[in-house]
């Protein structure tokens, strides 16, 4: 596959040559323009949303550790774990927006908001960076922001992490990623990449993509693109052997899946990879949960693991004829291999994931379409290529806007999660909560009930669900002595 930079730009530069990645030109100023615009017009309804109760009281509304500048508190957000995640640069950041703004959550939203905007910037940066071309650039930074798979990282309060840490990735990717690359831009890059891992530890892949560019893209010898990342692999295995201590917990999300051996495990990833290309493909039904089959029959996943092993090996012996092709795929995979459940976590697939991985596949989805459109006789490639990015682009902008009012309070939340994953155990309880929540007290009784019903439930949750319907009946019990109390002192 030849470098994407052979072919001619119809964009909204006048040259083909790759610019400086931070230049400020008219091209920069314009994609930056639309790139807000549309996070505005599509996602600014999120800032009358609330806060959630999943994960939100943990990082915000009950942390004590956002509420005041002491020392103590600063100590503890340098230092300590919150929901077993070790994010500093995260809790830091709610530490400002607290000061900002209190507890008024919209605030919150709109900084979510802000750095989704930055992201998305950068990904147009990146990109035409790599490839010389602004359409193609523009049109996968538009698709990055407004996808309905995004919904997740940018309206979910707590999903910042990966806000945060994606900013620093791809602003590192992009002194890192140069063909004539120097000296400090590899130390400005390995800064960045540091300040990464403290937002989230998701940014442990990126030595790995930089030694692939520099092997397959820039044509060094493997043994000096690993010698120039034995600094970053150095930090990538502190902070991971850091964050996999604090996973090790017995409690909380979805844990069925941890009887399973590793070669099942391989198994299962290898449907789940299909999913995950089919939640970018058809972004129809999002939820905060999902729960895919953990036994798949045989006939399933035999030819989902031929087909990816074999795809694989294909992509490993064109290394050298489809480089960037090669790279495309590596890139895409690689974010995802942390949250595979080879270590194991308590979830098994989520929106979030595909925050970073989607970038590649979309830019290799933007360059394959503008490649057969220019294979097309007689047909203008360049007003069929802005035809289809355009339908593309506002049907994922519509679509956003219609799903993301799931993300307006509890009760909308967990009502759809129930809807998708109604034999998920925490879904039904955290519905429950919602429902007492909202003042619905019988609803969430008998929500709760029929969580304890589920044949997943295991005796640490069946315990605590007990526990806390118990609550829940002896405070209905307290309230209605209360009102008929009221009621009798009025006759």
């Amino acid at each position: 596959m030849s470098s994407p930079t052979s072919q001619p730009d119809d964009s909204l530069s006048t040259s083909n040559k790759r610019p400086k990645p931070f230049v400020c030109d008219r091209a920069l100023l314009t994609a930056a323009g639309l790139l807000v615009l549309g996070i505005a017009i599509v996602y600014g309804k999120s800032i009358t949303f609330g806060f959630v109760n999943w994960d939100d009281p943990w990082y915000v509304t009950n942390n004590a550790l956002i509420h005041s500048w002491s020392f103590e508190n600063l100590y503890g957000i340098g230092t300590e774990t919150v929901t077993r995640n070790y994010a500093p640069l995260t809790i830091f950041s709610y530490l400002l927006d607290y000061t900002a703004w209190g507890e008024w959550a919209g605030g919150y939203h709109l900084t979510n908001l802000c750095w989704h905007a930055l992201n998305s910037v950068l990904v147009f940066v990146l990109l035409r960076q790599l490839t010389g071309r602004v359409y193609v650039a523009l049109a996968v930074a538009l698709l990055f922001a407004l996808h309905p798979v995004q919904i997740e990282s940018v309206v979910w309060i707590s999903a910042r992490k990966g806000l945060i840490s994606t900013s620093f990735i791809l602003a590192s990717l992009c002194f890192w990623l140069r063909e004539n690359r120097t000296s400090q831009d590899e130390l400005i890059g390995t800064g960045l990449f540091l300040v990464a891992l403290f937002a989230k530890a998701i940014a442990v892949v990126l030595p790995a993509v930089v030694l692939l560019y520099d092997w397959l893209i820039r044509r060094k010898s493997f043994d000096e693109s690993l010698g120039r990342q034995v600094v970053g692999f150095l930090l990538a295995i502190w902070f991971t052997l850091l964050t996999t201590g604090s996973q090790k917990i017995v409690g909380g999300g979805i844990r069925h899946h941890f009887a399973l051996n590793k070669i099942e495990i391989l198994g299962l990833d290898s449907v789940l990879l299909w999913r995950y290309l089919g939640m970018l493909l058809s972004p129809v039904e999002r939820s905060i949960m999902y729960d895919p089959p953990l036994d798949y029959p045989l006939w399933i996943v035999l030819p989902s693991a031929i087909f990816w092993t074999g795809l694989a090996v294909w992509l490993f012996r064109s290394r050298h004829t489809h480089s960037w092709l090669v790279f495309g795929f590596a890139a895409a995979l690689l974010p995802l291999l942390p949250v595979l459940n080879l270590i194991p976590l308590t979830t098994i697939i989520n929106d979030r994931y595909l925050y970073l991985p989607c970038i590649p596949l979309f830019a290799l989805g933007v360059i394959g379409v503008d490649w057969a459109c220019r294979r097309i006789p007689c047909v203008p490639a360049a007003a069929m290529n802005t035809v289809l990015a355009s339908l593309a682009i506002a049907a994922c902008g519509w679509l956003t806007q219609q799903q993301m009012t799931m993300w307006k309070s509890d009760a909308a939340l967990w009502k759809q999660a129930a809807e998708v994953s109604p034999e998920l155990p925490i879904v039904q309880y955290q519905y429950a909560l919602s429902l007492w929540n909202a003042g619905d007290e019988s609803k969430a009784v008998d929500r709760l009930e029929y969580a304890l019903s589920l044949p997943r439930v295991d005796e640490y949750d069946r315990e605590r669900y007990l526990a806390k319907l118990e609550e829940f009946r002896s405070t209905g019990n307290e309230s209605r002595e209360r009102t008929a109390g009221l009621e009798n002192a009025t006759r």
